[in-house]
């Protein structure tokens, strides 16, 4: 899937989600990594008008912060 080879934070609004019941939201995601390997990814399902300004971050830092939290298990 598109979010899990990403590099980074990606949005995705309405059809472009690839889902057809999310055409009216808008997915914000980011891989989260386990020693340099994708594991997961991380999203927030929202109004295509949200707070793209604060939901950016917000899931950027969480998948970074749940990836390192992983990592320092090993």
């Amino acid at each position: 899937d598109k979010s899990m080879n990403a590099r980074g934070v990606s949005i995705f609004i309405g059809e472009e989600s690839g889902y057809n019941a999310l055409t009216e939201c808008s997915v914000v995601t980011a891989p989260y990594l386990d020693q340099g390997r994708c594991v997961g990814v991380l999203g927030v399902v929202g109004p295509t008008r949200m707070a793209y300004d604060e939901v950016i971050p917000v899931v950027d830092i969480t998948a970074r912060f749940l990836g390192n939290a992983l990592s320092s298990l090993h």
